[in-house]
C-alpha cells in the first residue's frame, strides 16, 4: 500500500482565479516599455561613443605640430575611454554559481520530485529542470543561466530552503511551492531577467568603481597636457551617470510595481491548490521560522567559537520549533474569525501603503486577495519532511555546509545533542530576568557605583521589598519616554520607506515630512541616547546599591563585588571598542575629504594599528584570580576568545591599505564590538541571577 503524501485539493474553483487582472498586464506592458526605452538609450549611448572614437580616429589633423598632436592623441584617448565606459561591465559577466545548495536527485528523492510534479499538473506550469536545497527559510524559482535567458528560452530550476520545511505543515508547503511555480508560469518573470541585466549595466556604470576609474584618476594626476582629455571627460562621465540613475530608479520602480502583481497572482496560483488558508497561515509562521533559524544558527557559530560542532543543526531547529509549538497553537487560536472565511492573521495596520520600490506586498494586503473570494480545503498537518527521504543525511550535508559557507567554520563533530542543547539553555538562560527589568540593558550600560566608595553607606540602606518595588515601578517610567521615541523612530522609518498612510511626523514642534525625515530620524535618535546615557544613573547606583547592601547583610558580599567589578571592566572594554571604531571612521572621513599624501596614509595606518592593538592591555585586564565565570564562558581564557578571534587583536604589518591589513584589523573590531554585546547581556545577566537569589533574603 504506497502512501498518499499529496494533501486535497479545493473543489469548485472559480474559472478566473488566476487569470491576468488588468493591473497586471498594465504594469507588465510599463516594464516592458521601460526596458526598451533603456536598450534603446543604452544602444544610441554605444554606438554614439564609438562612432566618436571612430571620427577621433580619422578626422584630418591640418598642420601637424606638438599641439595638434597632443590634441590628437587625447581626443583618440579620450573617446576610447569613453566607449570602453559604456561596454566594461562584459568583462564581468558570469552566471553566479550558488555554493550555499545541494542538488536533489529523482532517484533518492521520489516523493518529493513525485509531489513537485503534481504541482507542476495542477498548476499548469511547466516542469523544473533541477531541484535544489539550501539551508534557508525559503523558497525560490531561477533560470539556469540568466544571461541566455535573455535570448533563449532557458529552463528553470527550483530551490527549496530546508528551514521552509522544518516551520511549515504539509499543506502550507504546498501552497508556497505551488507560489514558486505561479511564478514558473509567468512569461512576465522573462521580464525580470531583463531588469536584472539593466540593472548590472547601469549598477555598473554608475556605482562600481575599478581599474578603469583608477586608470582615469591617474590619467588626470599626470602632466596637464596630458591630461586635459581626462579632465574634459570627467564631466561627462558624471553626465552620464547621473542620466543612468534616474533610469535606475524608474526601471527599479517599474518593476517592483509588476513584481507586487506578481506575488497576487502567484498567490492565486497556490490557492487553487491549496485554498485561501493555507497561503496566508503559511506567510504568518515564516517570521518565526526565520528567528528561530537564524538563532540556531547564531549559536552553532557561538559553540564553535569553543571548539564545539553539531552533525545536524535541524535536529536543534526543530527542537527549537518544538518547544514553542504550544505557545504558537495558542497564539494561532486567539487569532479572530474572519467573517470571509478561516482565521483573520494579518490585521489591518496602518503601516500598509506600499513604497515604490519594495517587490513585495504587505502580508495584510496579501491576505485580503487571497480571501476574496475564499476558497475553502481540507488542511494536512503532517510535516513536509516525510516527502525527504533519508531527511537525516541531508539535513547532515546541509549542517557541513552551513559550518562552511555561513560560519567559516571547519566541523569537528565532538558535541553530542544533549551538550548542544545544554549549550543553548545556558545561552539563553537570563533572557527572561532582562525582561522582567523591561529590556532596559538591551540599549545601555549598567552603571555600576565605585564599591570602595564611602558614599554608599551600606549600612543604612532599606533592604525591604517594598524599595525594590519602587526601583522596578520607577524604572518603568524611566522607560517609558524610551518606548515612545522608539515607536517614533519607526515611524520615521516608515514614512522614509513610504510604507505608511501618514507623510508627516512631529517632533518637538517641529513637523518632518519625507524629504527631511532623516533629520528627524537623528533628532529622535540622539534623544533617545541622551536619555538613555544620562537618565538612569541615579536609578542604577540605587538599585546597584540596594543589593550590594543586601549581600553584605547575608555576606555574600566578595561574591556579588566581584561580579560588579568584572562587568566594570567588560564595559570599559567595550566602550573603547566603540569609541576606537569612531575615532577611525572620523579620521578617515577627514583624510579621504583632503589630499592625503603616502605619508599621511602611511602615518594613518600607523595609527589603526596601534589603537586597535591598544584593546589587547584591557583583554590583558581580564585575566584575574578573581574571575567569574559567565554562562558558556568557563575561564579568562575563553572570555577573551568569546571577545575577539584567538584572543587577541593582531597587528598587521607593511602598508595596510594595499596588502588588505586595514579591512581585516577594522572586521576584527566590528566583530569583537558584536561580541560585546552578547557577553555584555551574559553580564548583565548573571548580575541579575545573583541579585534574584539575594531577594529571598527580602524584609
Amino acid at each position: 500500500m504506497t502512501t498518499n503524501y499529496y494533501p486535497p485539493n479545493p473543489t469548485n474553483l472559480p474559472k478566473q482565479l488566476t487569470a491576468l487582472t488588468s493591473s497586471y498586464r498594465t504594469k507588465a506592458f510599463l516594464a516592458i516599455l521601460s526596458i526598451i526605452l533603456f536598450f534603446v538609450l543604452y544602444s544610441a549611448l554605444v554606438l554614439g561613443l564609438a562612432y566618436l572614437a571612430y571620427y577621433a580616429f580619422t578626422y584630418e589633423m591640418g598642420d601637424i605640430n606638438k599641439l595638434t598632436i597632443l590634441m590628437k592623441v587625447g581626443a583618440i584617448a579620450g573617446s576610447v575611454m569613453l566607449f570602453v565606459f559604456t561596454l566594461k561591465f562584459i568583462f564581468k559577466l558570469k552566471n553566479h554559481k550558488r555554493t550555499n545548495r545541494v542538488k536533489l536527485n529523482k532517484t533518492d528523492y521520489p516523493e518529493l520530485w513525485d509531489f513537485v510534479m503534481k504541482i507542476c499538473k495542477d498548476t499548469g506550469a511547466p516542469k523544473p529542470a533541477a531541484i535544489y536545497v539550501d539551508p534557508d527559510v525559503n523558497a525560490y524559482v531561477s533560470y539556469t543561466n540568466m544571461w541566455l535567458s535573455l535570448f533563449l528560452p532557458v529552463k528553470k530550476e527550483l530551490t527549496i530552503g530546508l528551514g521552509l520545511v522544518s516551520c511549515l505543515n504539509l499543506s502550507e508547503f504546498k501552497a508556497v511551492i505551488s507560489h514558486e511555480f505561479g511564478h514558473f508560469a509567468q512569461s512576465s518573470m522573462k521580464v525580470g531577467s531583463y531588469i536584472i541585466s539593466a540593472n548590472t549595466i547601469i549598477h555598473d556604470m554608475i556605482f562600481s568603481r575599478d581599474k578603469w576609474d583608477d586608470l582615469l584618476d591617474q590619467w588626470r594626476q599626470s602632466d596637464l597636457r596630458l591630461s586635459f582629455a581626462a579632465w574634459i571627460i570627467t564631466p561627462i562621465i558624471w553626465i552620464i551617470r547621473q542620466i543612468l540613475n534616474l533610469f535606475y530608479q524608474f526601471l527599479n520602480i517599474m518593476y517592483s510595481s509588476l513584481s507586487r502583481e506578481m506575488e497576487f497572482n502567484a498567490d492565486k496560483v497556490a490557492i487553487s491548490t491549496t485554498g485561501s488558508e493555507a497561503i496566508v497561515s503559511a506567510l504568518w509562521k515564516l517570521d518565526d521560522g526565520f528567528y528561530k533559524w537564524n538563532e540556531t544558527i547564531n549559536h552553532a557559530y557561538l559553540a564553535a567559537q569553543k571548539k564545539r560542532h553539531v552533525q545536524n543543526l535541524y535536529v536543534h531547529n526543530n527542537l527549537a520549533i518544538d518547544r514553542d509549538k504550544a505557545k504558537q497553537n495558542q497564539i494561532l487560536e486567539a487569532l479572530p474569525q474572519d467573517s470571509r472565511g478561516g482565521k483573520h492573521y494579518f490585521s489591518t495596520s496602518e503601516h500598509s501603503k506600499v513604497g515604490m520600490y519594495a517587490s513585495h506586498p504587505p502580508n495584510n494586503m496579501r491576505e485580503d486577495s487571497a480571501k476574496v473570494p475564499f476558497i475553502d480545503c481540507e488542511s494536512d498537518s503532517r510535516s513536509p519532511w516525510i516527502l525527504f527521504r533519508n531527511s537525516e543525511t541531508l539535513q547532515q550535508k546541509m549542517t557541513s555546509l552551513v559550518y562552511k559557507e555561513y560560519l567559516n567554520k571547519t566541523q569537528d563533530i565532538n558535541c553530542t545533542l544533549e551538550e548542544f542543547e545544554a549549550f543553548i539553555i545556558s545561552e539563553n538562560q537570563s533572557k527572561s530576568l532582562l525582561e522582567d527589568y523591561e529590556n532596559t540593558f538591551e540599549n545601555r550600560f549598567l552603571n555600576i557605583p565605585d564599591i570602595d566608595s564611602n558614599e554608599l553607606n551600606l549600612e543604612t540602606v532599606d533592604t525591604s521589598k517594598i524599595v525594590l518595588d519602587n526601583l522596578k515601578a520607577e524604572l518603568k517610567s524611566l522607560m517609558d519616554p524610551i518606548r515612545d521615541l522608539e515607536t517614533l523612530m519607526d515611524k520615521a522609518g516608515a514614512i522614509a520607506q513610504g510604507t505608511t498612510k501618514e507623510n508627516v511626523l512631529s517632533f518637538k514642534d517641529r513637523s518632518f515630512k519625507k524629504k527631511n525625515i532623516q533629520e528627524g530620524y537623528e533628532l529622535i535618535l540622539n534623544e533617545r541616547e541622551s536619555l538613555l546615557v544620562n537618565s538612569f544613573k541615579e536609578w542604577d547606583k540605587s538599585f546597584c546599591t540596594f543589593h550590594l547592601a543586601l549581600a553584605k547583610k547575608h555576606n555574600q558580599l566578595d561574591t556579588l563585588s566581584n561580579l560588579y567589578s568584572q562587568h566594570v571592566k567588560l564595559s570599559d572594554f567595550f566602550r573603547d571598542a566603540v569609541n576606537i571604531k569612531g575615532t577611525i571612521i572620523t579620521e578617515l572621513n577627514n583624510l579621504q575629504n583632503s589630499e592625503p599624501t603616502q605619508t599621511t596614509i602611511h602615518k594613518f595606518g600607523y595609527r589603526v594599528n596601534e589603537l586597535i592593538t591598544s584593546l589587547n592591555e584591557k583583554l590583558e585586564a581580564l585575566e584575574s584570580d578573581k574571575f567569574v565565570p559567565l554562562p558558556n564562558i568557563e575561564s579568562p581564557k575563553e572570555l577573551r576568545e568569546a571577545l575577539t578571534e584567538d584572543g587577541s587583536f593582531k597587528e598587521e604589518k607593511g602598508n595596510i591599505f594595499d596588502n588588505g591589513g586595514f579591512n581585516r584589523l577594522f572586521t576584527a573590531l566590528e566583530n569583537s564590538i558584536v561580541h560585546c554585546q552578547r557577553i555584555d547581556q551574559k553580564s548583565v545577566g548573571a548580575i541579575l541571577e545573583a541579585h534574584n537569589s539575594l531577594h529571598q533574603y527580602l524584609e
